[in-house]
């Protein structure tokens, strides 16, 4: 039988999150410059070196294969085969990081069977960290010190939107629910807010990846949260295919407003569909 090693807890997982979030923030004292990836969107040097710290560290701690938004890409056909793996944002909000706001996170999650099964994200501004494992419990670290955490759901909700893609349809989404509260932040952020009893509601429909939102979404589940695809209202997954984007999705609060979001989204499509009088 071969030799497996075993895979690091919770705590040794944000050591590794906080190293690599001590890196970050040495790179924004010292200064940096910002390219370009093919996409368009920005790279930095914090974000290669905590992408560095988080490979390294994995590997010496795990055998499970590493999909890092930094590293290099992994065909499909490669990939259809993993049935767990680590799943990373090395610095996650990189244009919030840019501008110089503080609600830039560091991202690692364990994959399971196409489910995020276990989160870390780590800010590293703030030293804050959140971590969940499905079906086991949330916790936000602060100081060294953790402390349970659980999802307080109430509607009208308090709704988290983008700070960067506060598109079209979120705007009809606010609009259609009556007496919802709007906070707009950066990264992965918002899903630990709704972890820790903060918010309801983040709706997303513009373009997210996988390595975005599977940390924070294994920290709101752990929380008794859940995170929707907006089409079907079934539980977001990864690993669905060669493309690494998400499709449009929900974090709430709580799974059981299925209901509620079907008619929010009607709300929203009628009103965005019903002619305009002059």
């Amino acid at each position: 039988m071969p030799n497996v090693v075993p895979l690091p807890d919770l705590t040794q997982l944000i050591g590794l999150c906080e190293q690599a979030g001590r890196a970050i923030l040495t790179v924004r004292e010292a200064g940096f410059r910002v390219d370009a990836k093919a996409d368009a969107s920005p790279v930095t040097a914090a974000d290669l070196a905590a992408n560095e710290i988080l490979v390294a560290g994995l590997g010496a701690c795990s055998t499970l294969p590493i999909l890092s938004e930094e590293g290099p890409a992994v065909s499909w056909r490669e990939r259809r085969q993993w049935r767990r793996f680590w799943l990373i944002d090395p610095l996650d909000g990189t244009r919030e990081f840019v501008d110089g706001f503080n609600d830039f996170t560091v991202n690692v999650a364990l994959v399971e069977e196409g489910r995020p099964a276990l989160g870390v994200v780590h800010a590293p501004a703030s030293g804050i960290s959140w971590a969940g494992t499905v079906g086991k419990g949330a916790w936000r670290w602060q100081e060294g010190e953790p402390r349970a955490i659980r999802v307080a759901p109430r509607w009208p909700p308090r709704l988290l939107a983008s700070r960067a893609h506060l598109d079209a349809t979120t705007r009809d989404w606010i609009s259609a629910i009556p007496g919802t509260q709007l906070e707009r932040c950066g990264s992965s952020v918002k899903f630990c807010r709704i972890a820790e009893g903060k918010a309801d509601l983040y709706p997303r429909f513009s373009p997210t990846c996988e390595w975005d939102t599977a940390a924070g979404q294994a920290v709101l589940e752990a929380a008794g949260g859940a995170v929707l695809a907006a089409e079907t209202l079934e539980p977001l997954r990864c690993q669905q295919g060669e493309s690494l984007l998400n499709g449009h999705f929900i974090a709430c609060a709580s799974g059981a407003w299925r209901d509620r979001l079907a008619a929010v989204a009607h709300r929203a499509v009628w009103n965005e569909r019903k002619p305009s009088v002059e």
